[in-house]
């Protein structure tokens, strides 16, 4: 049975008041899932603020449908269609998972000095070492891909480091050589509509902590100045929420801020009574309307010339979802950000 993850929550009414960062001590939170996909052969099917893990040696799995699980603060898994993958460690000092079956996207927005992230497929182990966006698919041989960022690849006795622009064939010899970083497919622009997603919820958490003085070092996961995922009621769903001064762009174009400098780089718009924007079909890529955030342009990165024009994409929520709520007072208590069918290609 699906249990309640062992988080501190502390949920934000509409009166403004801030709610703790949710706090997770492991990788592996199911954070968003749509059709069909299955924790050890069982459905999963998430509720409203309840998001089971993958704990240790547990297998996630899709068949019609994909799944975004959260591992250390900053870093998602996105896994495609038909595709699996086994918790070896949960642990956020050493986070090992091996992709069994299919495709995954691994998008890096901040990987922090106590925290380690490892892939495996087979018998190669695919270390990240930076920020960045990386893909890996269990074909015969496997292959990994670096979009951005920096990774060390270990295969018997053969070590490679792969970076922007670089792939490596998981065959009994490593070979790694030249791919284009623009090449999409529909498990990248989903990852990106994802990403969107975060980073619309980001921008209302970090105002909210802003405006009731949560900024410096008095914001960071445990106390500790790091940054840390946070719980949007709004949204329903997670967001990172970088420390500090902090700020940055993902390898998808799209910010994420801290209560510290969300004012100087995206002034409040005059919501009332509320630090959140209401959200509803117009407004958030959650609720299925149309993202009022742009990429950053190409001179700033990666984004233009890995998504193209993809800034105007939706999240591929269902119409139901979409309408199941035109105002904050009814879009506090909505369900939609946990499960959903109907994805866009």
């Amino acid at each position: 049975m699906l249990k309640r993850l062992p988080v501190a929550l502390f949920l934000i009414g509409a009166s403004s008041a801030w709610a703790q960062q949710v706090i997770s001590a492991h990788s592996g939170v199911i954070h968003f899932v749509e059709g069909q996909v299955t924790l050890e052969g069982q459905p999963v099917q998430p509720k409203f603020a309840e998001f089971p893990d993958v704990k240790n040696g547990q297998t996630l799995a899709t068949q019609d449908g994909r799944a975004e699980v959260l591992l250390t603060p900053g870093v998602i898994l996105r896994i495609g269609e038909n595709s699996s993958f086994k918790m070896i460690s949960n642990s956020r000092a050493d986070t090992r998972l091996e992709l069994m079956s299919g495709e995954a996207v691994v998008e890096v927005g901040e990987l922090l000095p106590s925290n380690a992230i490892t892939l495996i497929s087979g018998s190669v182990h695919m270390e990240i070492l930076k920020k960045g966006l990386y893909r890996i698919d269990a074909e015969d041989p496997g292959k990994f891909r670096v979009y951005d960022g920096e990774a060390r690849v270990t295969g018997g006795d053969q070590t490679l480091v792969a970076r922007k622009g670089r792939q490596v064939l998981l065959g009994s010899v490593l070979d790694m050589n030249a791919f284009d970083v623009k090449d999409m497919d529909a498990l990248m622009r989903w990852a990106s509509r994802r990403s969107e997603s975060l980073a619309q919820a980001n921008v209302s958490s970090a105002r909210s902590a802003s405006s009731l003085g949560y900024m410096g070092n008095s914001f960071g996961s445990a106390g500790m100045g790091m940054g840390s995922w946070a719980y949007n009621p709004w949204y329903g769903m997670f967001t990172y929420m970088p420390y500090g001064n902090n700020m940055y762009y993902n390898s998808f174009g799209y910010p994420f801020y801290s209560p510290s400098n969300v004012g100087y780089f995206m002034p409040s718009t005059g919501f009332s009574g509320s630090a959140f924007p209401l959200a509803n079909s117009g407004t958030s890529a959650h609720y299925g309307g149309v993202s009022s955030l742009a990429p950053r342009p190409s001179s700033g990165g990666p984004a233009a010339s890995i998504l193209g024009s993809n800034s105007g994409s939706t999240s591929g929520l269902s119409s139901s979802t979409a309408s199941s709520s035109s105002s904050a007072s009814s879009s506090a208590g909505h369900s939609s950000g946990s499960a959903t069918s109907g994805r866009g290609k």
